[in-house]
This record gives C-alpha cells, structure tokens and sequence, in this order.
C-alpha cells in the first residue's frame, strides 16, 4: 500500500495488494482513516503554502514555473515527513522544483528539493566540515538520509 497525493485530495491511500475478504477491506479502510486523521495537522499547514506556490516561479526571469505534478510531489513528501519533525519552509526553486528548508542553530541546515519527476535532491551544511548531498526517489516512506539531516540541521 502506497499514499500518493492528488491535488483535490492531498492524501489518498491506495492499494498495490487487495484482499477479497471483509477483514481485509475492514484493515484497509481503518488504516486510511488513520492516515488522514494522521496527516491532518500538518496537512493544513503545508498544504496550503503548496498549492500556493503552482504557477509561481522564483522572482526572475529565468525562473521555470511550478506545475501541478511537482506541487502533487510537493504534498506527497510533506505528507512521509513524521509528526516529530518541524514545519519547515516552503519556496519555489528557479528551476521549478519546491523547495523545504529547516534552519537550525550556528548556521545549520538542510533543504530538500522536490520535482515533477518524484527526485528528491537534498543538501545540508552543519558546519565548516560537515556537509552532505545527495538524490532519492520519492516513494512511500521518506528516506532515513532526509531525515538524519533534518535531524542534524537542527541539533
């Protein structure tokens, strides 16, 4: 089972496996309730910013818009973050991209970018010599690499 987001319903679970019987149907159903009540907090707090951001670009010229895909993206990601971590903020990338930003204390910190393709780019700087970048995919549950840098930023 997968949640992925839509962009009139910001989290729908579906299925990749279905059971026939009732006690599976009933499993099923309880576990999507749960992950909406789950989400709601910070779905009505990231959600809007989101879907604020479709058809912005980031201030110039040479900026590319933010489409409905990446702002989906967008939603699914926030959506994998645990209740644990902080808000963080959210802007447009000059490429398109939406970006999330946690800023912590000395300078810390670690943003992750998200496209219309599901990469997941990330880069945090938590002092002179401690630095980390890399790329993931977006999928079902959020990469521990993400959070250990959320974790780090804002130690």
């Amino acid at each position: 089972m997968i949640a992925s987001a839509t962009l009139d319903s910001p989290l729908v679970y579906t299925h990749t496996e279905s059971g026939a019987s009732e006690p599976a149907r009933l499993i099923a159903e309880h576990l999507r309730v749960f992950c909406e009540h789950y989400s709601k907090p910070r779905r009505q707090i990231l959600e809007p910013e989101i879907m604020a951001l479709l058809g912005s670009d980031a201030g110039n010229v040479e900026s590319v818009v933010v489409n409905d895909e990446t702002a989906r993206n967008a939603v699914a990601f926030a959506m994998l973050l645990p209740r644990a971590v902080p808000i963080p903020e959210v802007a447009p990338d000059p490429d398109g991209e939406i970006s999330f930003d946690w800023i912590g204390k000395s300078g810390r910190m670690f943003s992750v970018s998200i496209g219309a393709d599901g990469r997941i780019s990330y880069a945090g700087r938590f002092g002179d010599k401690s630095k980390t970048h890399g790329i993931e995919q977006l999928s079902e549950v959020c990469p521990r690499e993400i959070l250990f840098g959320i974790e780090k930023a804002l130690r």
